[in-house]
């Protein structure tokens, strides 16, 4: 499972700061689907941290790519291999007493002096370690880091632009949609890296489910 707290940034208010929290807690306080893919679990644990488990690989890298592309979080990702927390209380997407504690354990977690305001660690009893004692890590954190950059530096228009090609238009349909000429959408998906990104974060996705599997064998 992965844990990901998030940190707001040190740049906004406290009192913006806590808006931003309720928002956020507001919109992804949701029970898990049957294929354990949603965020649950969501809870504020500060002032200025929110902090929830996923099962899948696929959403943590999607949702923190959402998170940097918003320009309001530091990202802490905690990878916590099944075996350690497959024995804790949890049901119907609700955390217990036992998982509680555990993520109390986990809440001083603060990514924001962290490269690309970006930081993984693995679980390992109560005590997490980096890239330095767990070597594999670190292209995968390296990954992130520059896909989160580039989030937060894609204009909006290339956003639009990379949206409606992921929902299936094709770069002509999405420049008549958009008004403007395919070229200019071409040039909206190559300045934003989309294609390119998109390609690295099925990559880390993957490196993230195989490098949990192999924790567990």
């Amino acid at each position: 499972m992965f844990c990901v707290t998030l940190t707001v940034t040190k740049n906004i208010a406290n009192v913006e700061a806590g808006q931003i929290i309720d928002q956020l807690t507001e919109s992804l306080a949701v029970r898990p689907d049957a294929g354990g893919g949603a965020v649950l679990s969501f809870q504020t644990i500060g002032s200025r941290q929110v902090q929830s488990w996923l099962r899948s690989a696929d959403e943590v890298v999607g949702f923190i790519l959402s998170a940097a592309r918003s320009g309001v979080w530091e990202v802490h990702l905690a990878l916590a291999p099944d075996d350690q927390v497959g024995e804790l209380d949890w049901h119907d997407g609700e955390s217990g007493p036992s998982m509680r504690a555990l993520m109390q354990d986990l809440d001083s977690l603060d990514a924001s002096k962290a490269s690309g305001g970006v930081q993984i660690m693995l679980l390992q009893g109560h005590s997490l370690v980096g890239a330095k004692s767990s070597p594999r890590l670190g292209p995968i954190e390296a990954g992130l880091q520059l896909l989160c950059s580039i989030e937060r530096r894609r204009s909006v228009e290339g956003q639009e632009a990379g949206l409606m090609v992921n929902s299936g238009y094709s770069q002509k349909a999405a420049a008549e949609h958009l008004g403007v000429s395919q070229q200019a959408v071409s040039s909206r998906l190559q300045a934003g890296y989309w294609y390119e990104s998109r390609r690295v974060a099925y990559w880390l996705a993957e490196q993230l489910g195989e490098f949990m599997e192999a924790k567990l064998r």
